[in-house]
């Protein structure tokens, strides 16, 4: 869904967030037909031209996160009279998804056959909503205009991501909170610079990267160019596997998130939690010559900053 403030992860469970029913984090590999469907009940708040301009920007920064392996091939209907009245919002999948139903069946009448797209979007006009937008299935409704970082963002549900998630300390989530969206840089959490090397890996974009527990350097290039060599380092801990990528844009830094690997009913993959201060140097990233300790666990620091790669030191049970 949308962007959210901070919550604990006791509160998760109760938000309205996006619902759901594909397999966690299912592989997408090439082009993905969507259509989007502009629905009302007479208001028509933008143009089918805005939308299109939209689906193009969504379109060019799948193209590009995805290395090459992800496009988009987008119908947009005209404003299709699909409501007598303002449909509401929906409080659970059912809800939604009775909600978006005229929609469909105002799509099916107007000569699109949504059973031909591998994801509908449903672009209900002027329905003033807790939420921007929501996935079920592979099916999402928005509630707000459209804007290439919220489509990307329910796609990115369709295709089976959680939120990127963020925490001021690792694993005590409890006691210190979770923000739900708050990774700044992926699109899964409050940014728009790149999905992570964790969402990646879990779309098949990267290949599946290396476990490690030696005490050496590694070379680690940044998961925004193709390439053979690594692109992130998993360890494997109590707490769960940390993924440690580097990024040499817009910044030169690590960036740590902590996926839990213990199993839960969800029909997404699980979320990372990117560690948001881990030097307390006031952002969330490792820079040239620092580290970062979880102590009896492993330490971490950036040797050296390249362009297209960086030297990484590891040591583990310090």
């Amino acid at each position: 869904m949308g962007r959210m403030t901070r919550v604990t992860l006791i509160a998760l469970v109760a938000l309205i967030a996006a619902v759901a029913l594909q397999s966690a984090g299912a592989v997408a590999i090439g082009e993905q037909r969507v259509l989007v469907v502009l629905a009302t009940f007479g208001p028509k708040p933008y143009s089918v031209a805005e939308v299109e301009r939209t689906m193009h920007e969504a379109d060019k920064f799948l193209r590009a996160s995805s290395l090459g392996k992800v496009r988009l091939h987008v119908d947009v209907t005209p404003w299709l009279a699909a409501f007598t009245g303002d449909p509401g919002c929906g409080a659970t999948n059912r809800g939604l998804a009775a909600v978006v139903e005229p929609a469909r069946f105002g799509a099916d009448r107007a000569g699109y056959d949504t059973s031909q797209y591998d994801n509908v979007i449903y672009a209900i006009a002027d329905s003033h909503c807790g939420f921007q937008g929501a996935s079920f299935g592979h099916e999402v409704m928005l509630s707000r205009p459209p804007t290439a970082g919220l489509v990307v963002h329910e796609l990115g549900h369709a295709l089976g991501l959680g939120h990127a998630q963020a925490s001021n300390c690792p694993g005590a989530w409890l006691s210190c909170g979770i923000y739900d969206t708050g990774d700044p840089f992926s699109p899964m959490g409050s940014g728009t610079v790149d999905f992570s090397a964790y969402e990646k890996a879990v779309l098949g974009w990267i290949r599946p990267q290396p476990h490690v527990n030696s005490a050496k350097h590694y070379l680690l290039a940044p998961p925004t160019i193709k390439t053979t060599a690594a692109q992130a380092l998993l360890v494997d801990t109590a707490q769960g596997t940390w993924w440690i990528e580097y990024r040499s844009h817009p910044f030169r830094g690590l960036l740590l998130r902590l996926v839990d690997d213990t199993p839960i009913e969800s029909p997404f993959a699980r979320s990372s939690v990117l560690i948001r201060n881990p030097t307390k140097a006031g952002r969330p990233w490792i820079a040239r010559g620092e580290s970062y300790r979880i102590p009896g666990s492993f330490r971490v620091g950036l040797v050296h900053a390249g362009a297209a790669r960086a030297e990484v030191a590891f040591r583990q049970g310090t």
